[in-house]
């Protein structure tokens, strides 16, 4: 039962469809799963056993009755722990837990889908860190290079997927929440438009910057998952024509050549099927003082979005990350406004320069993942960050390797999600050969 696990969610609902396996049997697959992994890979912190089954049953009826509700129907998911799910803990990675009365807007339209929510996902401490080694619960481990990090924030998410525990996941993306992990594990994750995926119910950490997102083992899995998601599917593309910007703004980021050597052949390919590669300056100037300028909005947004709870139970907060908040929160205003101009006009300039190309192409991470007890680099967030600066949908996607996992990231044009998820399509065939 459990090398159901093991199926890609495609094969999950073509099995479903033809009723070689039940939900029932998918639930109880990914239960044994999580069972088996928990004692070392830390990705799960919540599992709603006996709630699963009886959704599987329910979708197994309806699917007898051939009122199935979406593709998604009858497939268990997990959704990373600053999302709310009725009636389940959260804690938003913090020593406190709350229970919600109702789901969070993606959980709701999941539910609505047929999805079956299993399990809570860890994640790195209020979202605010790429390691997802938290204080409170414990250090996720990678399960592509075990004894190294997932990345973060979402890393219990992409752990999970990449782990087969979960064929789908949510995490949330703030400056790369989702697609740092997606790349250090091996996944596929992808960062929508801005508000394309609502945040209601879902814990905030910055309202300029963050965005819901989905991780699968591949664009054809997360494909699946919007039109339940978000009412959209990909367009079908050609990569013949197609013309992708490198922003040269990467030039100047110190990539490992682990790194540069899987990307650069990744673009001969890319060439080689008759896309079009040109260098596109976006004129963004240092990416780390742009970061840094981000991070400076989210700590402050986060000191207000967190104040409540902070002042009730100031000892839910680590040292570290009370600090990172009281910096935010006692910034002088005008260091904010001109944090914030500056990230604006970022965006303006991203999306104008996007105008002119179908999307930009660009390694996801500058580095593969480091060990667990490691320093992250200070740059490890500078490229996934340009997207969200624009609210501009972005992805991860693992590229062929025999090393570490390596993620090539393509953004596209604001609300072109359908066109970049296709895009994205068309590059997975192509890579995957």
């Amino acid at each position: 039962m459990t090398g159901l696990s093991d199926l890609s969610l495609s094969e999950m609902v073509g099995g479903l469809e033809d009723g070689a396996i039940s939900s029932v049997d998918l639930v109880t697959a990914h239960l044994a799963a999580i069972e088996a992994a928990a004692p070392t890979l830390n990705a799960v912190w919540d599992v709603d056993a006996e709630g699963a089954l009886a959704a599987a049953r329910k979708s197994d009826a309806r699917r007898g009755a051939g009122k199935t509700l979406s593709e998604l129907d009858g497939i268990p998911i997990g959704l990373k722990d600053n999302i709310d799910v009725a009636g389940r803990p959260t804690t938003n990675g913090l020593a406190t837990v709350w229970t919600p009365d109702r789901d969070a807007t993606v959980t709701a339209r999941l539910r609505e889908g047929g999805a079956i929510p299993l399990a809570k996902l860890a994640m790195h401490e209020a979202a605010l860190g790429a390691t997802s080694d938290n204080p409170h619960r414990g250090r996720v481990d990678n399960p592509a290079m075990p004894g190294h990090t997932p990345g973060g924030s979402s890393g219990g998410s992409a752990a999970a997927v990449a782990a087969g525990l979960l064929p789908l996941a949510l995490g949330t993306d703030t400056l790369g929440s989702v697609r740092i992990p997606a790349a250090y594990c091996g996944v596929v994750g992808f960062k929508p438009s801005f508000d394309l995926l609502p945040t209601a119910g879902v814990t905030p950490l910055s309202w300029t910057l963050d965005h819901v997102g989905p991780l699968a083992r591949s664009v054809a899995d997360l494909a699946l998952s919007l039109p339940v998601l978000a009412n959209t599917a990909p367009e079908e593309t050609d990569l013949g024509g197609l013309v992708l910007g490198w922003p040269a703004e990467v030039d100047a980021c110190e990539i490992e050549p682990a790194v540069q050597g899987v990307i650069d052949a990744a673009l001969d390919l890319l060439r080689a099927d008759g896309v079009t590669i040109r260098q596109v300056r976006l004129g963004l100037g240092d990416l780390s003082l742009l970061r840094r300028a981000a991070l400076l909005v989210m700590e402050a947004e986060g000191a207000v979005a967190l104040e409540r709870l902070w002042d009730s139970h100031p000892e839910a907060f680590s040292e570290t990350l009370a600090g990172m908040l009281s910096y935010g929160r006692n910034a002088p205003a005008f260091k904010y406004v001109k944090a914030f101009r500056r990230i604006e006009d970022a965006g303006e300039r991203i999306n104008a320069a996007l105008e002119d190309v179908d999307a930009l192409v660009l390694p996801t991470v500058p580095q593969i993942a480091f060990a667990a007890d490691g320093t992250p680099p200070v740059n490890q967030a500078d490229l996934t960050s340009i997207a969200n600066y624009a609210g501009a949908p972005a992805i991860s996607l693992p590229l062929p390797t025999e090393g570490a996992p390596v993620g090539l990231q393509l953004v596209g044009g604001f609300y072109d999600d359908a066109k970049l998820m296709g895009i994205a399509l068309a590059v997975e065939e192509l890579l995957r050969g």
